[in-house]
């Protein structure tokens, strides 16, 4: 990174040549090219996207706030383990997003792509968040979130039915 600012400062100055400022110029761009693109590109996606990146953040620090509570709790806190977990999971998140958004661009822009862009935001959303509320059902001792919301999140898990996750009793008779 020093040589590419080193090289920046030199094309501002008046000693070298045309053709050293030349090769300094597309040295600089082929090394910052490749970075602006991949900042482009997340910016695309999180402008088409805010919503559910935003939520995903928030998941994600309230699982590290409730992992924390559950192990302070429990005399089991270590950083070592807290940023080890919390990397794996910010991870597996990313790798696992980035793979079925893959999938869903190859069924296209249709009802069926629309429907799986859907399941895969939910899905995703619920790796964290179905942590966060299986930790809250512990340090509530059952009482929140209730029960049936509990056996509909294991159920989800289980089958990947979103219309039976978020059935109501309305529903149901």
């Amino acid at each position: 990174m020093k040589r590419i600012f080193a090289k920046l400062i030199l094309l501002t100055d008046c000693n070298p040549t045309f053709l050293d400022k030349t090769r300094y110029a597309l040295d600089c761009l082929l090394h910052f090219a490749p970075i602006a693109f991949v900042l482009n590109l997340i910016n695309w996606w999180f402008s088409e996207n805010e919503q559910f990146g935003t939520f995903m953040c928030i998941a994600l620090i309230a699982n590290m706030a409730m992992g924390v509570w559950i192990h302070i709790r429990n005399k089991t806190f270590t950083f070592r383990d807290f940023f080890i977990k919390n990397l794996e999971m910010i991870a597996v998140v990313i790798i696992g997003y980035i793979m079925l958004e893959m999938l869903r661009y190859t069924a296209g822009n249709n009802v069926a792509g629309e429907l799986f862009r859907i399941l895969i935001q939910v899905m995703t959303l619920l790796y964290p968040i179905s942590k966060v509320l299986k930790n809250l059902f512990l340090i509530s001792g059952g009482k929140y979130p209730p029960e049936f919301i509990m056996t509909r999140l294991y159920n989800f898990e289980k089958n990947g039915d979103l219309s039976a996750f978020f059935k109501t009793k309305k529903d149901e008779n």
